[in-house]
């Protein structure tokens, strides 16, 4: 394959270097984890992915489910204006949200496939494969050539190629966050509502435990909002279960365990490097579920969480009605500067980090190969030069920045001596990102431009020649930016400006690696055992939290795994264990190269 001419984007490991230097760090309370990237260029990028193009409107058809978005219908707002200035495509969303493997299904069975398909493991992409229906991507290299010139993405395509193409050697789908991984860019990391947890003493935590003492003395100082609204100590949502309660199981990477890229069947601790079932007398699944029936003793949990979506949920958290957060993003718009929270004078409040000190707080491998999160075209589509088309514009490192960014001159200028930095109004788009706040053509809000994709082609952190990320979130001059009221004070706290210094210096970081990334799909016959499996361990788990006491929680345990096993665990059980082994080798391949 032919390489771009665009220097090789660099890979700069930055622990251990201070924040001021070349790649800089996002403050404590305001992570935000989009994972978009790109390859250099210094030039302004307003004519970025720009095609000759003289033919008629394409409306082209996506299902992500990767998305966040639950919505559906023609994207609309600054991003798509871009798409369709620069290729005159539309895309109609098929609508994500709730249980999106069957619907996959369901349009599978109907002959109803979007032209474009967002995946978000490879299970679902091994489906696809097994039936035939997705588009070989080198067949159409002419036409992608965003994909296929582009240096930094080789030694993904090169991997997916030889080991997740059904043996075939060729490319059904293009990974996507390839590069290294984003500084301070935690996904999951405890959250508390600040005020409360200041009135309540600010107690020191030690275990994950810790959390259910401290959130009750919160919840008994807020039971209800300004507004008369119950208050939760934790809520929870089922849309994003698979063949577990995924967001209870989650907890399980405020301590280095993965228990979803593996398989959300298995816990795969990235200290140890072992994985083992969830089903496990001693497995962290089993302490995660109890955490949550404590929490439903005492009154705490929320008792929609079992059936409750995520748009719902996030209706909550930006309304101050819930307690605690596992991830750094979920707050909602609560701590937006225009909600009147964290720059409160009086009271500065807004959902803060506030760890236990036996944390190990998980870090995403540096993504060589990209993350378990795809995007293909399918066989059904009736314009595969359009669809093509649409995939290389989405590809592009020029569109990537463009979208992740916005325009120059719209919400980020560079300085004479070349330095990007977001300007004041800039800010106020940004931090309102929800809002229809965009200045460029097309409108809509700053979230416009990636939201309905979640994850693009390169990492944010990503380097280009200019010695600037492709993202304004690690620009030197994002660090500069006012911090809220009650950022500092929880600065001020830890001590420290910015979470990855906090927890590097107090040993509380737990590094992945790609193998995570590796498993390989898993046969037809494995595949319904697990679903089978899946089925008793989903709906269980959410019994087994809403148990009526400590006896009936064990009873439901026992009774879970018996079934499970009962089913085929054990062979599940063998079958990662050897998987995973495998994966750790094939990765040192991989993570032992100078990058």
């Amino acid at each position: 394959m032919k390489k771009m001419k665009c220097k090789k984007i660099k890979w700069k490991k930055i622990i251990g270097k201070k924040i001021t230097e070349v790649i800089t760090g996002v403050l404590i309370t305001g992570a935000s984890l989009m994972i978009l990237g790109g390859c250099n260029t210094s030039k302004d990028l307003s004519g970025a992915g720009k095609t000759e193009n003289n033919s008629a409107e394409t409306i082209l058809t996506a299902f992500v489910q990767q998305s966040v978005a639950s919505d559906d219908g023609i994207w609309e707002g600054w991003g798509a204006q871009k798409l369709y200035e620069d290729t005159n495509i539309k895309v109609d969303f098929y609508a994500s949200g709730n249980e999106v493997e069957q619907k996959l299904k369901q349009y599978m069975a109907a002959g109803n496939l979007p032209d474009i398909i967002g995946f978000r493991d490879l299970d679902e992409v091994q489906l696809l494969m097994d039936a035939d229906l997705l588009l070989p991507l080198e067949e159409y290299e002419n036409l992608l050539p965003a994909i296929f010139k582009t240096e930094e993405y080789q030694s993904a395509i090169a991997y997916t190629m030889e080991n997740t193409s059904n043996g075939t050697g060729k490319l059904f789908f293009m990974p996507t966050s390839i590069g290294p991984v984003s500084y301070n860019a935690y996904n999951w990391v405890p959250l508390l509502q600040w005020d409360a947890y200041k009135m309540a003493g600010a107690p020191k935590l030690d275990t994950l435990e810790d959390y259910l003492d401290v959130v009750e003395k919160m919840v008994e100082i807020k039971p209800v909002t300004e507004s008369g609204e119950k208050v939760y100590g934790f809520s929870l949502f089922s849309d994003w279960d698979k063949y577990s309660a995924l967001e209870i199981a989650s907890l399980s990477y405020f301590y280095g365990i993965d228990s979803e890229y593996v398989s959300t069947l298995m816990e795969t601790n990235i200290l140890t490097k072992e994985t083992n079932s969830i089903l496990k007398e001693d497995s962290f699944y089993k302490r995660a579920l109890k955490f949550y029936f404590e929490a439903n003793q005492r009154g705490l949990l929320d008792p929609d969480s079992a059936t409750q979506s995520y748009s719902n949920l996030e209706k909550k958290y930006s309304e101050g009605r819930v307690m605690f957060s596992w991830f750094s993003w979920l707050w909602g718009n609560y701590n937006n500067v225009s909600s009147g929270h964290v720059n409160n004078e009086e009271r500065p409040d807004g959902y803060a980090n506030i760890l236990a000190s036996d944390m190990k707080i998980y870090e995403a491998p540096d993504q060589v190969i990209g993350r378990n999160w795809y995007f293909a075209i399918s066989k059904n589509c009736k314009n595969v030069k359009k669809a093509c088309e649409f995939l290389n514009w989405l590809y592009d490192p020029e569109v990537e920045q463009y979208l992740y960014n916005g325009p120059k001159g719209g919400v980020w200028e560079r300085k004479s001596d070349g330095e990007p930095y977001v300007t004041e109004k800039g800010w106020d788009v940004i931090n309102e990102k929800s809002e229809d706040l965009m200045p460029a053509e097309g409108g809509g809000s700053f979230q416009n431009g990636v939201y309905h994709f979640n994850g693009l082609g390169l990492q944010a952190s990503t380097l280009m020649d200019d010695g600037y990320t492709i993202s304004y979130r690690y620009w030197p001059s994002s660090l500069n930016v006012d911090e809220t009221l009650m950022q500092k004070e929880v600065n001020e706290m830890l001590g420290k400006d910015v979470l990855a210094e906090y927890l590097y210096e107090n040993d509380m970081v737990a590094k992945s690696t790609i193998a995570v990334n590796m498993i390989p799909p898993v046969s037809d016959v494995m595949e319904n055992k697990i679903a089978e499996i899946g089925e008793v361990v989903r709906g269980d788990s959410w019994d087994l939290v809403y148990a009526k006491d400590e006896n009936t929680f064990e009873d439901l345990w026992q009774n879970m795994v018996k079934k499970a096993k009962d089913l085929g665990m054990d062979d599940v059980e063998k079958y990662y264990k050897k998987a995973w082994k495998e994966a750790l080798k094939k990765a040192a391949e991989f993570e032992n190269t100078d990058k």
